[in-house]
Protein backbone atom coordinates (compact mmCIF):
# COMPACT_ATOMS: atom_id res chain seq x y z
CA UNK A 1 0.00 0.00 0.00
CA UNK A 2 1.02 3.76 -0.94
CA UNK A 3 -0.67 5.90 0.63
CA UNK A 4 -3.59 6.58 3.83
CA UNK A 5 -6.25 5.96 1.05
CA UNK A 6 -5.46 2.70 0.55
CA UNK A 7 -5.69 1.45 4.37
CA UNK A 8 -8.82 3.56 4.59
CA UNK A 9 -10.02 1.70 1.51
CA UNK A 10 -8.85 -2.11 2.99
CA UNK A 11 -11.13 -0.77 6.25
CA UNK A 12 -14.02 0.35 4.21
CA UNK A 13 -13.85 -3.40 2.43
CA UNK A 14 -14.21 -5.00 5.12
CA UNK A 15 -16.83 -2.89 6.26
CA UNK A 16 -18.82 -3.46 3.20
CA UNK A 17 -17.70 -6.94 3.69
CA UNK A 18 -20.48 -7.00 6.90
CA UNK A 19 -17.03 -8.16 9.33
CA UNK A 20 -17.92 -5.02 11.98
CA UNK A 21 -19.56 -2.02 11.83
CA UNK A 22 -16.41 -0.69 14.35
CA UNK A 23 -13.32 -0.22 12.59
CA UNK A 24 -10.17 1.14 14.86
CA UNK A 25 -7.33 3.18 12.85
CA UNK A 26 -3.91 3.17 14.74
CA UNK A 27 -3.28 6.46 14.78
CA UNK A 28 -3.11 9.70 16.13
CA UNK A 29 -1.79 12.12 13.33
CA UNK A 30 -3.65 14.80 13.24
CA UNK A 31 -3.48 14.73 8.91
CA UNK A 32 -5.49 11.54 9.16
CA UNK A 33 -8.23 12.60 10.29
CA UNK A 34 -9.68 15.38 7.47
CA UNK A 35 -8.20 12.50 4.97
CA UNK A 36 -10.48 9.97 6.29
CA UNK A 37 -13.67 12.59 6.00
CA UNK A 38 -13.07 13.10 2.63
CA UNK A 39 -12.61 9.59 1.91
CA UNK A 40 -15.37 8.44 3.87
CA UNK A 41 -17.67 11.28 2.37
CA UNK A 42 -16.76 10.03 -1.43
CA UNK A 43 -17.47 6.66 -0.61
CA UNK A 44 -21.22 7.34 0.55
CA UNK A 45 -21.78 10.32 -2.05
CA UNK A 46 -20.48 8.16 -5.29
CA UNK A 47 -22.60 5.66 -4.84
CA UNK A 48 -24.51 4.08 -8.30
CA UNK A 49 -27.18 5.51 -6.29
CA UNK A 50 -26.34 7.72 -3.66
CA UNK A 51 -28.80 8.03 -0.60
CA UNK A 52 -28.62 10.63 2.39
CA UNK A 53 -25.88 9.93 4.88
CA UNK A 54 -24.82 12.07 8.03
CA UNK A 55 -21.29 12.26 9.10
CA UNK A 56 -20.46 13.03 12.92
CA UNK A 57 -17.13 13.84 14.53
CA UNK A 58 -16.53 13.85 18.28
CA UNK A 59 -13.40 15.56 19.78
CA UNK A 60 -12.92 14.86 23.29
CA UNK A 61 -11.96 18.06 24.22
CA UNK A 62 -14.67 20.29 21.98
CA UNK A 63 -17.33 17.94 21.41
CA UNK A 64 -19.84 16.59 18.75
CA UNK A 65 -19.90 18.02 15.07
CA UNK A 66 -22.21 17.47 11.92
CA UNK A 67 -19.36 17.20 9.21
CA UNK A 68 -19.97 18.19 5.31
CA UNK A 69 -17.41 18.32 2.81
CA UNK A 70 -18.33 20.90 -0.09
CA UNK A 71 -16.07 21.36 -2.66
CA UNK A 72 -13.26 19.68 -1.36
CA UNK A 73 -13.24 21.55 2.05
CA UNK A 74 -14.66 20.29 5.47
CA UNK A 75 -17.05 21.80 7.63
CA UNK A 76 -18.17 21.38 11.18
CA UNK A 77 -20.92 22.38 12.77
CA UNK A 78 -21.69 21.87 16.65
CA UNK A 79 -24.13 19.06 16.95
CA UNK A 80 -27.47 20.02 18.79
CA UNK A 81 -29.14 18.39 21.63
CA UNK A 82 -32.30 17.31 21.07
CA UNK A 83 -33.42 13.49 22.34
CA UNK A 84 -31.85 13.76 26.00
CA UNK A 85 -34.34 15.36 28.66
CA UNK A 86 -31.42 15.83 30.34
CA UNK A 87 -28.95 18.13 28.56
CA UNK A 88 -30.06 21.95 28.52
CA UNK A 89 -30.12 22.64 24.38
CA UNK A 90 -26.98 23.69 22.89
CA UNK A 91 -23.92 22.04 21.57
CA UNK A 92 -23.34 18.33 22.70
CA UNK A 93 -19.39 17.95 24.94
CA UNK A 94 -19.17 14.95 27.08
CA UNK A 95 -19.31 11.90 25.66
CA UNK A 96 -22.23 10.19 27.60
CA UNK A 97 -24.38 13.16 26.15
CA UNK A 98 -22.55 12.10 22.81
CA UNK A 99 -23.27 8.55 23.36
CA UNK A 100 -27.02 8.67 24.12
CA UNK A 101 -27.64 11.18 21.19
CA UNK A 102 -25.60 9.13 18.48
CA UNK A 103 -27.64 6.08 19.40
CA UNK A 104 -31.11 7.93 18.65
CA UNK A 105 -30.08 9.11 15.58
CA UNK A 106 -28.87 5.48 14.60
CA UNK A 107 -32.18 4.53 15.66
CA UNK A 108 -33.76 6.52 13.51
CA UNK A 109 -31.64 6.47 10.90
CA UNK A 110 -29.85 5.20 8.02
CA UNK A 111 -26.21 5.47 7.09
CA UNK A 112 -24.41 7.33 10.02
CA UNK A 113 -20.68 7.43 9.85
CA UNK A 114 -18.95 8.39 13.41
CA UNK A 115 -15.62 9.17 14.33
CA UNK A 116 -14.18 9.49 17.51
CA UNK A 117 -11.14 11.25 17.60
CA UNK A 118 -9.11 12.06 21.18
CA UNK A 119 -9.65 9.42 22.78
CA UNK A 120 -6.01 8.03 22.32
CA UNK A 121 -6.36 5.95 25.80
CA UNK A 122 -8.55 5.33 28.88
CA UNK A 123 -6.86 8.48 30.61
CA UNK A 124 -8.85 10.43 28.13
CA UNK A 125 -12.41 9.89 30.09
CA UNK A 126 -14.05 8.85 33.15
CA UNK A 127 -14.43 5.36 34.38
CA UNK A 128 -17.86 5.51 33.64
CA UNK A 129 -17.68 7.61 30.36
CA UNK A 130 -15.27 4.69 29.14
CA UNK A 131 -17.59 1.56 30.13
CA UNK A 132 -20.50 3.68 28.49
CA UNK A 133 -18.29 3.76 25.01
CA UNK A 134 -17.30 0.16 24.76
CA UNK A 135 -21.21 -0.89 25.77
CA UNK A 136 -22.49 1.56 22.68
CA UNK A 137 -19.51 -0.07 20.18
CA UNK A 138 -20.55 -3.59 21.33
CA UNK A 139 -24.03 -2.71 20.88
CA UNK A 140 -22.81 -1.44 17.38
CA UNK A 141 -21.11 -4.72 16.57
CA UNK A 142 -23.60 -7.06 17.39
CA UNK A 143 -26.80 -5.40 16.84
CA UNK A 144 -27.62 -6.53 12.75
CA UNK A 145 -30.13 -3.19 12.60
CA UNK A 146 -26.56 -1.31 12.12
CA UNK A 147 -25.27 -3.69 9.44
CA UNK A 148 -28.52 -3.25 7.64
CA UNK A 149 -28.87 0.45 8.07
CA UNK A 150 -24.69 0.46 6.90
CA UNK A 151 -23.69 2.94 10.17
CA UNK A 152 -20.09 2.74 10.29
CA UNK A 153 -18.56 4.04 13.34
CA UNK A 154 -14.40 4.53 13.38
CA UNK A 155 -12.07 5.26 16.01
CA UNK A 156 -8.35 6.83 15.85
CA UNK A 157 -5.61 5.56 18.51
CA UNK A 158 -2.47 4.30 18.61
CA UNK A 159 -2.50 1.40 21.01
CA UNK A 160 -6.37 0.18 21.02
CA UNK A 161 -5.49 -2.40 23.57
CA UNK A 162 -5.36 0.80 26.20
CA UNK A 163 -9.00 2.28 24.94
CA UNK A 164 -10.73 -1.73 24.53
CA UNK A 165 -10.81 -5.07 26.09
CA UNK A 166 -9.92 -8.12 23.47
CA UNK A 167 -12.77 -9.27 23.03
CA UNK A 168 -14.02 -5.76 21.43
CA UNK A 169 -11.17 -5.70 19.86
CA UNK A 170 -11.59 -9.43 18.20
CA UNK A 171 -14.71 -8.64 16.65
CA UNK A 172 -13.98 -5.20 15.17
CA UNK A 173 -11.71 -3.99 12.09
CA UNK A 174 -8.70 -3.01 12.75
CA UNK A 175 -6.27 -0.75 10.45
CA UNK A 176 -2.12 -1.12 11.30
CA UNK A 177 -1.77 2.57 10.01
CA UNK A 178 1.88 3.32 9.37
CA UNK A 179 3.13 6.80 10.17
CA UNK A 180 3.90 7.38 7.16
CA UNK A 181 4.94 6.03 3.72
CA UNK A 182 7.81 6.81 1.01
CA UNK A 183 5.19 8.16 -1.29
CA UNK A 184 3.32 10.28 1.13
CA UNK A 185 6.91 11.48 2.62
CA UNK A 186 7.92 12.49 -1.18
CA UNK A 187 4.81 14.31 -1.74
CA UNK A 188 5.14 16.49 1.14
CA UNK A 189 8.79 17.71 0.78
CA UNK A 190 8.04 18.11 -2.73
CA UNK A 191 4.80 20.18 -2.22
CA UNK A 192 6.31 22.01 -0.02
CA UNK A 193 9.48 22.90 -1.80
CA UNK A 194 7.83 23.97 -4.59
CA UNK A 195 5.53 26.29 -3.18
CA UNK A 196 8.42 27.92 -1.07
CA UNK A 197 10.54 28.03 -4.73
CA UNK A 198 13.76 25.44 -2.83
CA UNK A 199 15.93 24.22 -5.63
CA UNK A 200 16.53 20.47 -4.21
CA UNK A 201 17.68 17.24 -5.82
CA UNK A 202 17.54 13.65 -5.03
CA UNK A 203 14.06 13.99 -3.04
CA UNK A 204 14.18 10.28 -1.98
CA UNK A 205 17.23 10.70 0.57
CA UNK A 206 15.08 13.43 2.71
CA UNK A 207 11.93 10.98 2.34
CA UNK A 208 13.76 8.25 3.50
CA UNK A 209 15.03 9.84 6.34
CA UNK A 210 11.63 10.86 7.61
CA UNK A 211 10.77 7.47 7.74
CA UNK A 212 9.70 6.90 10.99
CA UNK A 213 7.38 9.87 11.23
CA UNK A 214 3.82 10.77 10.72
CA UNK A 215 2.45 13.15 8.06
CA UNK A 216 2.33 16.53 10.61
CA UNK A 217 6.02 15.29 11.66
CA UNK A 218 7.02 14.99 8.37
CA UNK A 219 6.02 18.35 7.34
CA UNK A 220 7.31 20.46 10.42
CA UNK A 221 10.64 18.83 9.99
CA UNK A 222 10.99 19.85 6.42
CA UNK A 223 9.71 23.59 7.03
CA UNK A 224 11.99 23.60 9.77
CA UNK A 225 14.38 22.61 8.28
CA UNK A 226 14.11 26.02 5.46
CA UNK A 227 12.72 28.38 7.47
CA UNK A 228 16.20 27.96 9.58
CA UNK A 229 18.91 26.97 6.88
CA UNK A 230 16.57 28.26 3.88
CA UNK A 231 17.13 24.81 2.18
CA UNK A 232 16.68 21.42 2.82
CA UNK A 233 19.06 20.40 5.14
CA UNK A 234 19.65 16.68 5.69
CA UNK A 235 21.96 16.73 9.02
CA UNK A 236 19.44 18.92 10.27
CA UNK A 237 16.31 17.20 9.29
CA UNK A 238 17.49 13.65 10.92
CA UNK A 239 18.46 15.90 14.45
CA UNK A 240 14.95 17.59 14.01
CA UNK A 241 13.67 13.81 13.57
CA UNK A 242 15.35 12.50 16.93
CA UNK A 243 14.10 15.61 19.25
CA UNK A 244 10.40 14.06 17.92
CA UNK A 245 11.69 10.68 18.94
CA UNK A 246 13.14 11.36 22.37
CA UNK A 247 10.00 13.37 23.57
CA UNK A 248 8.54 10.34 23.53
CA UNK A 249 10.78 9.56 26.63
CA UNK A 250 10.52 6.04 26.29
CA UNK A 251 13.81 5.66 23.77
CA UNK A 252 17.21 7.31 23.30
CA UNK A 253 18.34 7.87 19.68
CA UNK A 254 21.83 8.84 18.58
CA UNK A 255 23.99 8.51 15.43
CA UNK A 256 27.12 6.97 17.67
CA UNK A 257 30.42 8.29 16.77
CA UNK A 258 32.85 5.47 16.70
CA UNK A 259 32.78 1.96 15.25
CA UNK A 260 34.95 -1.01 16.63
CA UNK A 261 38.12 0.76 16.21
CA UNK A 262 36.91 1.83 19.64
CA UNK A 263 36.50 -1.27 20.71
CA UNK A 264 39.55 -2.32 22.41
CA UNK A 265 40.48 -6.20 22.08
CA UNK A 266 37.64 -8.37 22.32
CA UNK A 267 38.85 -9.41 18.70
CA UNK A 268 37.33 -13.21 18.89
CA UNK A 269 33.64 -11.17 19.18
CA UNK A 270 34.59 -8.66 17.00
CA UNK A 271 35.44 -10.96 14.08
CA UNK A 272 32.66 -13.42 14.85
CA UNK A 273 30.21 -10.23 14.48
CA UNK A 274 32.11 -9.02 11.27
CA UNK A 275 31.58 -12.11 9.56
CA UNK A 276 27.64 -13.06 11.11
CA UNK A 277 26.26 -9.98 11.24
CA UNK A 278 27.69 -7.08 9.55
CA UNK A 279 28.87 -8.87 5.83
CA UNK A 280 25.41 -10.03 6.02
CA UNK A 281 23.56 -7.11 6.05
CA UNK A 282 26.14 -4.96 3.88
CA UNK A 283 25.52 -7.33 0.99
CA UNK A 284 21.78 -8.43 1.23
CA UNK A 285 21.65 -9.25 -2.46
CA UNK A 286 24.29 -11.77 -2.09
CA UNK A 287 23.36 -13.04 1.07
CA UNK A 288 19.68 -13.36 -0.62
CA UNK A 289 20.94 -15.81 -3.29
CA UNK A 290 22.68 -18.07 -0.18
CA UNK A 291 19.65 -18.52 1.40
CA UNK A 292 20.36 -16.03 4.18
CA UNK A 293 17.91 -14.22 5.73
CA UNK A 294 19.28 -10.34 8.06
CA UNK A 295 20.14 -11.41 11.73
CA UNK A 296 17.95 -9.70 13.74
CA UNK A 297 18.93 -10.11 17.07
CA UNK A 298 22.06 -10.81 19.71
CA UNK A 299 22.06 -11.25 23.32
CA UNK A 300 25.02 -9.80 25.05
CA UNK A 301 25.61 -11.29 28.48
CA UNK A 302 28.27 -10.51 30.97
CA UNK A 303 29.63 -8.67 34.29
CA UNK A 304 28.34 -5.10 34.52
CA UNK A 305 30.71 -2.48 32.79
CA UNK A 306 32.26 -5.12 30.37
CA UNK A 307 31.34 -3.00 27.73
CA UNK A 308 28.22 -4.57 25.78
CA UNK A 309 26.76 -1.27 25.66
CA UNK A 310 29.54 0.33 24.01
CA UNK A 311 29.79 -3.09 22.04
CA UNK A 312 26.23 -2.30 21.04
CA UNK A 313 26.70 1.59 19.78
CA UNK A 314 29.80 0.01 17.86
CA UNK A 315 27.67 -1.94 15.94
CA UNK A 316 25.01 0.42 15.36
CA UNK A 317 28.02 3.27 13.63
CA UNK A 318 29.48 -0.12 11.62
CA UNK A 319 26.34 -0.64 10.30
CA UNK A 320 25.32 2.65 9.96
CA UNK A 321 22.05 2.88 11.42
CA UNK A 322 20.34 4.83 13.59
CA UNK A 323 21.00 3.63 17.51
CA UNK A 324 17.78 3.49 19.79
CA UNK A 325 18.01 2.71 23.58
CA UNK A 326 15.36 1.40 25.49
CA UNK A 327 14.73 3.52 28.13
CA UNK A 328 13.59 1.06 31.05
CA UNK A 329 12.84 3.36 33.38
CA UNK A 330 10.31 4.71 31.79
CA UNK A 331 8.64 1.55 30.32
CA UNK A 332 8.18 0.04 33.67
CA UNK A 333 5.22 1.89 35.41
CA UNK A 334 3.33 1.20 38.64
CA UNK A 335 -0.01 2.11 37.22
CA UNK A 336 -2.02 -0.86 35.43
CA UNK A 337 -1.55 -0.90 31.97
CA UNK A 338 0.97 1.22 31.82
CA UNK A 339 3.99 -1.08 31.43
CA UNK A 340 3.02 -2.94 28.38
CA UNK A 341 1.60 0.28 26.90
CA UNK A 342 4.49 1.85 27.25
CA UNK A 343 6.57 -0.80 25.53
CA UNK A 344 4.34 -1.56 22.71
CA UNK A 345 4.33 2.05 21.92
CA UNK A 346 8.23 2.36 21.76
CA UNK A 347 8.48 -1.04 19.87
CA UNK A 348 6.21 0.56 17.23
CA UNK A 349 8.55 3.61 16.92
CA UNK A 350 11.61 1.77 16.20
CA UNK A 351 10.19 -0.71 13.95
CA UNK A 352 8.60 2.52 12.34
CA UNK A 353 12.31 3.67 12.15
CA UNK A 354 14.01 0.54 11.03
CA UNK A 355 16.31 -0.73 10.16
CA UNK A 356 18.17 0.78 12.92
CA UNK A 357 19.51 -0.95 15.99
CA UNK A 358 17.80 -1.56 19.00
CA UNK A 359 19.51 -1.52 22.80
CA UNK A 360 17.40 -3.16 25.41
CA UNK A 361 19.85 -3.45 28.88
CA UNK A 362 18.75 -5.72 31.17
CA UNK A 363 16.33 -7.50 29.08
CA UNK A 364 15.77 -9.88 32.00
CA UNK A 365 13.55 -7.31 33.34
CA UNK A 366 10.95 -8.24 30.57
CA UNK A 367 12.23 -11.55 29.63
CA UNK A 368 11.91 -13.46 32.65
CA UNK A 369 8.02 -14.38 33.62
CA UNK A 370 7.19 -12.31 37.27
CA UNK A 371 9.88 -10.39 36.53
CA UNK A 372 7.99 -6.90 37.07
CA UNK A 373 5.65 -7.71 39.32
CA UNK A 374 3.15 -11.27 39.64
CA UNK A 375 -0.01 -9.48 38.18
CA UNK A 376 -1.65 -9.65 34.32
CA UNK A 377 0.28 -6.70 34.26
CA UNK A 378 4.14 -8.83 33.79
CA UNK A 379 2.70 -11.61 31.39
CA UNK A 380 1.14 -8.75 29.26
CA UNK A 381 4.64 -7.35 29.12
CA UNK A 382 6.44 -10.48 28.50
CA UNK A 383 4.33 -11.03 25.82
CA UNK A 384 4.60 -8.09 24.02
CA UNK A 385 8.26 -8.25 23.52
CA UNK A 386 8.01 -12.24 23.46
CA UNK A 387 5.73 -11.76 20.63
CA UNK A 388 7.39 -8.74 18.55
CA UNK A 389 11.18 -10.43 18.96
CA UNK A 390 9.47 -13.66 16.95
CA UNK A 391 7.73 -11.56 14.37
CA UNK A 392 9.26 -12.62 10.79
CA UNK A 393 8.19 -9.22 9.71
CA UNK A 394 10.47 -7.46 12.47
CA UNK A 395 13.47 -5.30 10.90
CA UNK A 396 14.70 -3.71 13.39
CA UNK A 397 18.25 -5.46 15.16
CA UNK A 398 18.02 -6.36 18.25
CA UNK A 399 20.66 -5.80 21.13
CA UNK A 400 19.63 -7.28 24.63
CA UNK A 401 21.94 -7.73 27.10
CA UNK A 402 21.49 -9.14 30.82
CA UNK A 403 23.65 -9.96 33.62
CA UNK A 404 21.99 -12.97 34.40
CA UNK A 405 21.49 -15.33 31.47
CA UNK A 406 20.02 -18.02 34.07
CA UNK A 407 17.71 -15.79 34.80
CA UNK A 408 16.11 -15.31 31.30
CA UNK A 409 12.83 -17.16 29.71
CA UNK A 410 13.75 -19.98 28.04
CA UNK A 411 11.43 -18.70 25.41
CA UNK A 412 13.70 -15.68 24.79
CA UNK A 413 16.63 -16.91 24.54
CA UNK A 414 15.30 -19.10 21.26
CA UNK A 415 16.65 -19.53 17.95
CA UNK A 416 14.22 -16.62 15.74
CA UNK A 417 13.88 -14.50 18.41
CA UNK A 418 17.84 -14.07 18.90
CA UNK A 419 20.26 -15.23 16.06
CA UNK A 420 23.19 -15.38 19.04
CA UNK A 421 23.80 -15.60 22.28
CA UNK A 422 27.15 -14.27 23.17
CA UNK A 423 28.99 -14.02 26.66
CA UNK A 424 31.12 -10.25 26.96
CA UNK A 425 33.76 -11.18 29.72
CA UNK A 426 36.60 -9.01 31.67
CA UNK A 427 38.77 -8.33 29.05
CA UNK A 428 42.42 -10.12 28.53
CA UNK A 429 45.83 -8.65 28.79
CA UNK A 430 45.39 -7.91 24.71
CA UNK A 431 42.03 -5.91 25.44
CA UNK A 432 42.76 -4.08 28.85
CA UNK A 433 46.15 -2.38 26.48
CA UNK A 434 43.60 -1.97 23.90
CA UNK A 435 41.50 -0.44 25.74
CA UNK A 436 43.87 1.88 27.74
CA UNK A 437 45.32 3.18 24.54
CA UNK A 438 41.99 3.94 23.13
CA UNK A 439 40.80 5.93 26.26
CA UNK A 440 44.47 7.55 25.71
CA UNK A 441 44.42 8.73 22.35
CA UNK A 442 41.03 7.31 20.09
CA UNK A 443 38.34 8.58 22.79
CA UNK A 444 40.22 11.49 23.83
CA UNK A 445 43.21 12.86 23.94
CA UNK A 446 45.35 12.42 27.41
CA UNK A 447 49.01 13.97 26.60
CA UNK A 448 50.90 11.48 28.41
CA UNK A 449 54.52 11.77 30.05
CA UNK A 450 57.37 9.39 28.53
CA UNK A 451 57.25 7.61 31.81
CA UNK A 452 53.77 6.32 31.10
CA UNK A 453 53.96 2.06 30.52
CA UNK A 454 50.27 0.86 28.97
CA UNK A 455 51.46 -2.34 29.14
CA UNK A 456 52.87 -2.45 32.45
CA UNK A 457 49.10 -0.87 33.33
CA UNK A 458 47.61 -3.70 31.56
CA UNK A 459 49.32 -6.41 33.41
CA UNK A 460 48.35 -4.52 36.51
CA UNK A 461 44.68 -4.54 36.20
CA UNK A 462 44.11 -8.25 35.80
CA UNK A 463 40.30 -8.71 36.44
CA UNK A 464 39.09 -5.02 35.51
CA UNK A 465 36.56 -4.28 33.30
CA UNK A 466 36.28 -1.80 30.61
CA UNK A 467 34.39 0.66 32.56
CA UNK A 468 37.29 0.73 35.14
CA UNK A 469 39.98 0.90 33.19
CA UNK A 470 38.30 4.09 31.56
CA UNK A 471 37.84 5.25 35.27
CA UNK A 472 41.27 4.41 35.39
CA UNK A 473 42.66 6.86 32.78
CA UNK A 474 40.29 9.59 34.19
CA UNK A 475 41.29 9.74 37.77
CA UNK A 476 45.14 9.94 36.70
CA UNK A 477 44.27 13.08 34.77
CA UNK A 478 42.59 14.17 37.56
CA UNK A 479 45.59 13.72 39.66
CA UNK A 480 47.71 15.58 37.18
CA UNK A 481 45.43 18.69 37.32
CA UNK A 482 45.31 18.60 41.22
CA UNK A 483 49.29 19.05 40.57
CA UNK A 484 48.99 21.73 37.53
CA UNK A 485 50.58 19.56 35.54
CA UNK A 486 50.49 19.59 31.65
CA UNK A 487 51.03 15.81 31.27
CA UNK A 488 49.76 12.74 32.96
CA UNK A 489 52.46 10.40 34.41
CA UNK A 490 53.62 7.19 35.51
CA UNK A 491 52.85 8.77 39.02
CA UNK A 492 49.38 9.57 39.01
CA UNK A 493 48.48 6.48 37.25
CA UNK A 494 50.19 5.19 40.69
CA UNK A 495 48.14 7.09 42.54
CA UNK A 496 45.09 6.38 40.67
CA UNK A 497 45.50 2.44 40.92
CA UNK A 498 45.68 3.08 44.37
CA UNK A 499 42.37 4.35 44.90
CA UNK A 500 40.61 1.10 43.31
CA UNK A 501 39.53 -1.76 45.31
CA UNK A 502 39.22 -5.03 43.09
CA UNK A 503 38.65 -7.84 45.08
CA UNK A 504 40.63 -10.28 42.19
CA UNK A 505 39.91 -13.78 43.60
CA UNK A 506 36.04 -13.00 43.39
CA UNK A 507 36.48 -11.37 40.03
CA UNK A 508 38.15 -14.80 38.91
CA UNK A 509 35.45 -17.07 40.42
CA UNK A 510 33.03 -14.97 38.89
CA UNK A 511 34.38 -14.94 35.15
CA UNK A 512 34.53 -18.96 35.64
CA UNK A 513 31.29 -18.26 36.33
CA UNK A 514 30.50 -16.97 33.74
CA UNK A 515 32.82 -19.15 31.41
CA UNK A 516 30.56 -22.46 32.39
CA UNK A 517 27.58 -20.13 31.99
CA UNK A 518 29.08 -19.53 28.05
CA UNK A 519 29.13 -23.26 28.02
CA UNK A 520 25.59 -24.01 28.60
CA UNK A 521 24.02 -20.85 26.45
CA UNK A 522 26.59 -19.84 23.62
CA UNK A 523 24.48 -21.24 20.64
CA UNK A 524 27.98 -21.40 18.44
CA UNK A 525 30.48 -23.84 19.06
CA UNK A 526 33.07 -22.77 17.30
CA UNK A 527 32.79 -19.30 18.93
CA UNK A 528 32.76 -20.81 22.15
CA UNK A 529 36.07 -22.52 21.35
CA UNK A 530 37.78 -19.57 20.22
CA UNK A 531 36.83 -17.54 23.75
CA UNK A 532 37.94 -20.23 25.93
CA UNK A 533 41.27 -20.17 23.94
CA UNK A 534 41.63 -16.42 24.71
CA UNK A 535 40.60 -17.19 28.86
CA UNK A 536 42.70 -19.94 28.99
CA UNK A 537 45.55 -20.61 31.36
CA UNK A 538 48.28 -20.57 28.99
CA UNK A 539 47.10 -17.45 27.09
CA UNK A 540 47.17 -15.67 30.64
CA UNK A 541 50.66 -17.38 31.25
CA UNK A 542 51.89 -15.53 28.06
CA UNK A 543 50.46 -12.45 28.82
CA UNK A 544 52.06 -11.83 32.19
CA UNK A 545 55.73 -12.57 30.56
CA UNK A 546 54.89 -9.67 27.77
CA UNK A 547 55.42 -7.37 30.97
Amino acid sequence: MESGIDYFKDAWLKRRAQFSTVAVIKSSDPKRLPEFIKFIHNVYSSAKEPKPFKIYLYKVWSGLFEVSVKDGKIEYSPAQAQFDVFQPAGQIRDLNHTLFYLDNVMLRSERVIVVFWGLFNYKAVSDVEHYALVKFLRNAIFDENYYVKYHFIVLFTDYPEQLLDDDTLKHSIVVDMPPSTEKERLSIIRDIAEKLNIQADNLEVYAEALKGLNLHEAESVTLESIFKYKMLNLDAMISFKYDIVKKSGLLDIETPEHGFEAVGGYDVLKKFIINNVIKVLRNPQKAARLGLRPPRGILLFGPPGTGKTWFARALAKELQLPFLRLRTEKIVSMWYGETSRNLAKALSISESISPCVLFIDEIDRFGKRGGLAEHEETRRAFSILLEWLGDERRKTIVVGTTNRIEDLDEAFRRVGRFDYIIPVLYPDYKARLEILKIHTSVIRRVPLASDVNLEYLAGETEYWSGAELQELVLRAARKALEEDSDVVSARHFDRALETFRINAKERSEQLQRYLKLAEEYTNDTEFLEQLKKTYSEASRVEAIKRF
